[in-house]
């Protein structure tokens, strides 16, 4: 599996340092994980890993297109999964999935405000199907 990610990184123009590798493997590991979450996945394999060097990793995946950054509920969370699509999260238990744009649909800019969307998304709120026979909201 690493050196599937390592020559991942080599072709997104980044050295597969061990450091990365964690990272990404973390990435894949958990679904739309913040920051902290990342940290304390990569220090079961990486005992020296800093949260400072978790958010410089995090900061050069970005620039390089290797992940996405999503602001929700106040939290800053990474998605490794690049190619456009949106979310849904449960207002219940805070769940959120990834939601595949049919080819055919357009996110339209909001007009005559100057608006240039660099990256398109969409958050739908619901509840997950594990929350539906509690939630009374």
């Amino acid at each position: 599996m690493s050196d599937v990610l390592e020559e991942k990184l080599r072709t997104h123009g980044l050295r597969a340092t061990p450091q990365r590798v964690a990272v990404m493997e973390a990435l894949l590991a958990e679904d739309h994980p913040d920051a902290e979450t990342i940290f304390a996945h990569t220090r079961k394999q990486q005992q020296s890993m800093s949260l400072a060097t978790v958010y410089h990793v995090l900061e050069k995946f970005e620039e390089a297109g290797l992940v996405s950054r999503l602001e929700m509920s106040g939290r800053r969370l990474y998605d490794g999964r690049t190619v456009p699509h949106d979310h849904v999260r449960c207002r219940a238990c805070g769940r959120i999935e990834d939601v595949l744009r049919h080819p055919e649909t357009q996110v339209m800019a909001p007009r005559g405000h100057g608006w240039r969307l660099t990256a398109p998304s969409l958050t739908w709120d619901g509840v997950c199907p594990d929350c539906q026979e509690v939630w009374h909201g």
